[in-house]
């Protein structure tokens, strides 16, 4: 039932009864009642339901707008979070969160200041419903002076009907727009004040169908603390996206400087080495000199394209679609052919076959030691072994050479660091065992899958 329905309910129902009353008096009565006299009370009790009546509606009616403004408000905050959670990038966040504020309260400025970590000044001064050409004309952003300065200690709202009347108010600058009132809330981002939320100015249209200047009131105020609650979430999502990628464009650094110096550098060292031998043997052995040179300038081709899939974020090109074994092996002929070295791989027993991603960072910890020998150890035999025991993977590459004192080594950091990380990456351990002049031994252990295939 209708609010209107209910109200002429009230009129219609009181005197309806004093009329069955009257004529209940007169018809069964006693006689020479006053008719006057009924109809002065029929008047008053129809005046006073009247009364009762508008009182009572002009309450209801009162209730109803303000539980459908209130509803609209709502509304309308859902919709601005909503619109808030579609977007990752902080600046866009922040510029959202300025004018969907000013959208909610139908203000006609709106700012955000961000503040400084300390929390004293505006570090950043964000603005919605000035152009860009007004913004330059008043000159750089504000500091926290002012009003503006009002929220940042406690971080209490503020409320202002007239800012030159305020005496904490320290006027605008030159070229600045006229501005009356004033509402202003923090935003609190886990658990200290972020910057703050400024509304100037709020617009309503009245009978005339004209926009006037109105005040902010509380209901406001408390609107926009609840907006501001849901911009704290959205500013702290896209902080925290933001640091997601800033520590991925480290992973991707870190995993080049890995790649290109556990891969790129030691292939050009390699056949800077073979290019060197096939020069000290030009003249005595020219066939081999040819087909190291020839043997060279297919490695450097091979360095070309890791190069490119490095830099795509790809697999090094002789690693990929590559099993351990048959990596390990292809890694064996080519330092056996490259060099002067006796050169030995053995598979024992039944291995379990590690994934492509996994047996690509053992090959990289191989190719390292295969390089730290060429380079250092001055070795005639090099020992390679892969092989199971108690559920572990076990790499060890051994050689004959003069060893080396890791602790004491000065141009060798990087590849020794590398090999550990890659080893603790795959969740494997690595020893790296030196004896001067009695060789090195590394020994690579990790968990063996259980539901991996196996080669024999």
């Amino acid at each position: 039932m209708s609010t209107r329905v209910l109200k002429w309910l009230s009129v219609v129902v009181p005197v309806g009864f004093m009329v069955t009353v009257l004529f209940v008096r007169g018809r069964l009565g006693p006689p020479g009642q006053s008719l006057e006299g009924d109809l002065y009370a029929v008047l008053a009790v129809a005046l006073g339901a009247v009364i009762y009546s508008i009182f009572v509606f002009d309450v209801i009616e009162g209730r109803e707008e303000e539980i459908k403004q209130r509803s609209l408000q709502l509304e309308a905050l859902h919709e601005a979070a909503l619109a808030l959670t579609t977007e990752l990038d902080l600046q866009t966040v922040l510029q959202k969160v300025v004018d969907l504020s000013r959208e909610l309260l139908d203000a006609k400025y709106g700012a955000l200041g961000v503040l400084e970590p300390d929390g004293r000044y505006i570090a950043q001064f964000i603005t919605s419903g000035i152009t860009n050409e007004d913004r330059a004309r008043i000159g750089n952003p504000p500091r926290g002076h002012g009003l503006l300065g009002v929220l940042s200690p406690g971080g209490q709202a503020l409320l202002v009907d007239d800012i030159d009347k305020d005496p904490r108010s320290v006027g605008f600058p030159p070229n600045h727009p006229p501005m009356k009132s004033l509402l202003g809330v923090p935003i609190k981002s886990k658990g200290e004040i972020f910057g703050n939320i400024y509304l100037a100015d709020k617009l309503e249209i009245n009978l005339l169908d004209e926009e006037v200047l109105v005040n902010f009131d509380h209901s406001d105020m408390q609107l926009l603390e609840k907006f501001a609650t849901q911009a704290a979430i959205a500013i702290e999502n896209a902080q925290l996206y933001r640091q997601t990628q800033e520590l991925a464009v480290l992973k991707e650094r870190e995993r080049f400087r890995m790649d290109l110096h556990d891969g790129i550098m030691q292939s050009v060292y390699a056949t800077g080495l073979s290019l060197q031998e096939a020069e000290s043997g030009i003249r005595a052995k020219p066939a081999e000199s040819r087909r190291r040179i020839k043997q060279a300038i297919e490695d450097l081709s091979q360095v070309m394209r890791d190069l490119r899939n490095y830099i795509l974020g790809l697999q090094p090109e002789r690693f990929r679609q590559m099993d351990l074994v048959r990596g390990l092996e292809e890694m064996a002929r080519e330092l056996r052919a490259n060099t002067f070295l006796t050169v030995q791989f053995d598979v024992r027993g039944k291995v379990a076959k590690l994934n492509e991603a996994q047996a690509t960072e053992v090959m990289h910890i191989a190719q390292e030691a295969f390089t730290n020998i060429r380079k250092h150890a001055q070795a005639r035999k090099v020992q390679m072994k892969l092989e199971q025991k108690n559920g572990q993977v076990l790499l060890t590459i051994d050689d004959d050479g003069v060893g080396f004192q890791p602790k004491r080594q000065t141009g060798d950091g990087n590849g020794l660091l590398n090999m550990r990380e890659r080893a603790q990456a795959l969740g494997g351990n690595i020893e790296i065992k030196a004896r001067t002049g009695k060789g090195t031994r590394v020994r690579l252990s990790l968990d063996a899958p259980e539901t991996a295939e196996v080669n024999a």
